[in-house]
């Protein structure tokens, strides 16, 4: 029997659900939604609509005629949407030197990636998946921002230099990890390493400089 519309709501869902593994993402994709529309449904901030109704009844029904004991089955399914929760973001086999210069034959090889959670990487960054990078730092011009090892994950989008910032730049046929800001001379950007006493500023032609990303995110050891 197909439940009145305005039965169907966060309370009668959340009262029918067993709690089962990958329940909610069977439900939604029973319902044509995705997860995050099911989520705002049970967190009464949307409503269940019209069209809805008769495919989240028909699925408790369909859950009630299953045998009380029998073991739920984890399938490739649950698999993928568990999967969704991380986005895996690729670490390239290549050095940006806090230094004198990293080179960059093998900048396109990736070695393996990293999982970072979905909520905690939208934190970090608006980027697309597909414009980030993580890369190893060399050297010790950075410190103490970064040392030796540490990793930094970039956003490839942000090539703009009309900004200050953190930046993996090209020059000197070589990959940098550097400060960035205007420079006095026209046409000029000042690169700055943070161990100043070590390595005085530069000033370089903007257009003998290119730009890999932007800096959003450093990770090393403790």
């Amino acid at each position: 029997m197909i439940a009145p519309m305005d039965v169907v709501d966060a309370e009668w869902i959340k009262a029918k659900l067993s709690g089962r593994h990958g329940e909610q993402a069977r439900l939604a994709e029973r319902m044509g939604i995705d997860q995050d529309k099911l989520s705002k449904i049970l967190k009464g901030v949307r409503r269940v609509q019209a069209a809805e109704v008769p495919r989240v009844v028909a699925f408790f029904e369909d859950q009630s005629e299953e045998p009380e004991n029998k073991v739920p089955k984890l399938e490739i399914a649950d698999l993928a949407s568990e999967a969704r929760e991380d986005a895996l973001v690729p670490v390239y086999d290549v050095a940006a030197s806090a230094g004198h210069g990293a080179n960059v034959d093998d900048y396109e090889a990736i070695a393996f990636s990293l999982a970072f959670p979905q909520d905690y990487l939208r934190r970090v960054t608006r980027a697309s998946l597909q414009n980030l990078a993580i890369i190893s730092v060399k050297g010790d011009s950075m410190e103490p921002t970064l040392k030796d090892d540490d990793v930094v994950m970039l956003d490839r989008s942000k090539t703009n230099l009309s900004y200050d910032g953190l930046f993996v730049l090209r020059f000197g046929e070589a990959l940098h990890v550097k400060r960035v800001t205007r420079a006095a001379k026209p046409g000029h950007i000042t690169i700055i390493s943070d161990n100043r006493d070590a390595y005085p500023m530069q000033e370089w032609p903007e257009d003998q400089v290119s730009v890999i990303g932007k800096v959003i995110w450093v990770g090393g050891k403790v």
